[in-house]
């Protein structure tokens, strides 16, 4: 509570508010046409149609097969976004534009606490987004989107069921969603559960190559032992409308205990409690169009069990809070800001690496766009403080961040882009202060406290096509690093004699590669309409100091597909075709292509009040033994099998 008080303390005293694009993004109450969600060239918004269609247990493998987007997949429980060959505290995981505060960016066993059935939108930001959500934004931004405070009234109930059944676990998956409103209040409702068995895969868990390096490794065959989890969720909202404005408040909890497939006798309990506070005034009399206040108090609690008995705790407690303030005058529109972000984090136990610490960022930016015919151009700066204090060692970091940006829309289907940006990200404690076995990556951590802000250049082009049929979203960038932090292994066995040391240790790099997106509608007529899909990304991520490739980056991907709409049906099919991954960094080993096929179905009953979405999904069809090269455990535990997936969602 001290870090919510003082937090809203330090924002009172200040009249910047920052700049929120991502609700530009979803084009609500902001601006259209060459407006701000034009600066961001490579986003992409899944709406609750598109997620029901794409929904996994865990939000990376949710949006892994999004162009740009894999993800850590650490076993079917902890998964988290990879963008364009960047993770952890590079990728900001935002909830309702506010951080998730947790540990999954301390290890890829930490699951995010958020369930992708009770999410109305999210929201994909690929390529450097440091300006407007923070410095270590600098591989992009994933933005959850809750309903529990609403934007906007309207009169009347709306409730929203669903309930999902998954052959390749053995699970259940149910959420209920409801949303009331009347004279000038909404409330909202929501809650979730989930109950998965363990996961089902083709054949062997182990590959070939780590079956002769570690012979005394037990065979798992068809099940990936220790892979069950339960979970379940329950969140509340309330928001107040007056006549230029609204207040809303929101609490949700987030329950989760699950297994760990790397340490067969491990289990993980995780629960958070969040507390939201958002609320927005349109003055009359000032110079500035809209004031916006958001707040988010969390407090996350993770036990880790080993054989029962509570090995490692892990607690992270935190606000962040930000005041808005909007401007439009004439050609010019945009926004200035000042956000706070203060946390705790502690880690006790056996397998605590991690230090006690405290971290204070305090950050002033401003973003601002001018309009001009068909152009528009747009520049913005950030400057961010950040101190982070540990019993022992305190650290202190000033970043620069500026970024400008060209829009040409040639007409109402056709637009160009080019944007340029300069980040500075500080070193996270866990770079700077980590120092023991780290065992859900098999290693032993060791931090560096010498080490210097990460610098980035970043460079994209960008063209759009649009129209009621048809979409491309084409991108192709390049991200210049100067002193990039990367977690390097010396070859050397730690006290134990059992875990080779790995050291933190800065060098230069550079990660080019490009984005495809595309619909386009082929035939329409008495036997309905046919659309074609296509996703492409190509990444290439080189260490330029040593003259390596860098770890964990995603091969080539080719996705094509079929959709076809009639009367009460929706279906469609798409093949993935993921390359052989040969350009490995030292010690790493390739990894195999492969071609994974999904086929599914809908059909909707309509009523006069009320819809009913009956569907069957059928992934990985063909039951091919798949491994995904950016996760740790790609050597131990493959992709899931063949998975039949039957449900209905009821809006009424």
């Amino acid at each position: 509570m001290k870090i919510f008080i003082l937090s809203l303390f330090v924002l009172s005293s200040s009249t910047f508010a920052d700049v929120e694009v991502l609700e530009a993004v979803r084009v609500q109450d902001h601006h259209s046409g060459t407006g701000l969600i034009d600066f961001v060239p490579s986003s992409k918004t899944l709406t609750e149609k598109d997620l029901r269609k794409k929904m996994q247990p865990t939000l990376g493998d949710t949006l892994q097969n999004e162009a740009g987007v894999t993800s850590t997949t650490f076993g079917p429980n902890a998964s988290r976004p990879v963008l364009r060959g960047l993770d952890g505290a590079r990728i900001r995981v935002l909830q309702n534009s506010l951080q998730i505060l947790d540990a999954s960016t301390q290890s890829v066993d930490h699951a995010i606490p958020i369930d992708p059935l009770i999410v109305d939108q999210i929201e994909i930001v690929r390529g450097p987004m440091g300006i407007l959500y923070g410095a270590s934004a600098v591989g992009g931004v994933v933005n959850i989107l809750t309903n529990r405070i609403h934007s906007k009234f309207e009169e009347g109930k709306v409730i929203e069921v669903q309930s999902q059944a998954d052959t390749v676990n053995n699970g259940l998956s149910n959420s209920v969603r409801m949303d009331y409103g009347k004279k000038l209040w909404m409330l909202h409702l929501d809650g979730s559960t989930r109950n998965l068995g363990e996961q089902r895969i083709p054949h062997n868990a182990l590959t070939p190559n780590e079956k002769r390096k570690k012979p005394d490794l037990p065979e798992e065959k068809d099940k990936l032992k220790n892979s069950s989890s339960q979970q379940n969720t329950i969140g509340v909202g309330a928001t107040r409308f007056f006549d230029r404005g609204h207040l809303g408040l929101a609490f949700n909890h987030f329950n989760t205990d699950y297994g760990t497939v790397v340490e067969k006798n491990v289990e993980i309990g995780m629960r958070q409690n969040r507390y939201e506070m958002s609320g927005e005034y349109r003055p009359e009399n000032l110079p500035v169009k809209k004031l916006r206040l958001r707040s988010a108090q969390t407090d996350y609690l993770h036990r880790e069990f080993e054989d029962g008995l509570t090995g490692t705790i892990f607690k992270n407690a935190g606000n962040e809070t930000r005041l808005e303030a909007l401007n439009e005058k004439g050609a010019i529109q945009g926004a200035s800001g000042l956000q706070t972000d203060l946390s705790e984090f502690s880690s006790e136990g056996d397998e605590a690496f991690l230090p006690s610490v405290k971290n204070k960022i305090v950050s002033l930016f401003t973003f601002q766009e001018y309009t001009f015919g068909k152009n528009a151009l747009s520049a913005g700066a950030r400057l961010e403080n950040t101190q982070i204090d540990s019993k022992d060692d305190d650290f202190g970091f000033f970043n620069q961040n500026a970024s400008a940006g060209y829009v040409y829309k040639l007409d109402t289907q056709n637009t160009y882009n080019i944007s340029y940006s300069y980040t500075e990200r500080a070193p996270t404690f866990q770079e700077l202060l980590s120092e023991g076995p780290h065992l859900a990556t098999n290693n032993y951590e060791r931090g560096n406290r010498h080490l210097l802000k990460e610098k980035a250049h970043a460079l994209e082009l960008g063209y759009k096509y649009l129209t009621t049929t048809s979409h491309l979203n084409f991108a192709v960038y390049g991200q210049k690093f100067e002193d990039y932090i990367s977690l390097n292994n010396t070859k050397v066995l730690d006290d134990s004699g059992e875990l080779e040391i790995y050291n933190y240790r800065q060098t230069s790099a550079l990660i080019t590669g490009l984005d495809l997106d595309a619909k386009k509608q082929i035939s329409k007529g008495e036997r309905g309409t046919l659309s074609a899909i296509s996703k492409f990304d190509y990444i290439v991520g080189r260490d330029t100091t040593h003259h390596e490739y860098l770890p964990r980056i995603s091969p080539p991907r080719l996705t094509l597909g079929l959709e076809h709409l009639k009367g009460h049906w929706e279906s469609d099919v798409d093949v993935q075709y993921v390359s052989d991954q040969t350009r490995v960094a030292e010690n790493e080993r390739r990894t195999d292509g492969y071609f994974l096929t999904n086929i599914g179905t809908q059909y909707s009953i309509m009523r006069a009040t009320s819809q009913i979405d009956l569907f069957l999904r059928v992934r990985n069809i063909f039951d091919v033994e798949a491994r995904n090269h950016v996760s740790f455990l790609k050597e131990i535990a493959p992709l899931p099998g063949r998975n039949i997936m039957a449900g209905l969602h009821w809006l009424l």
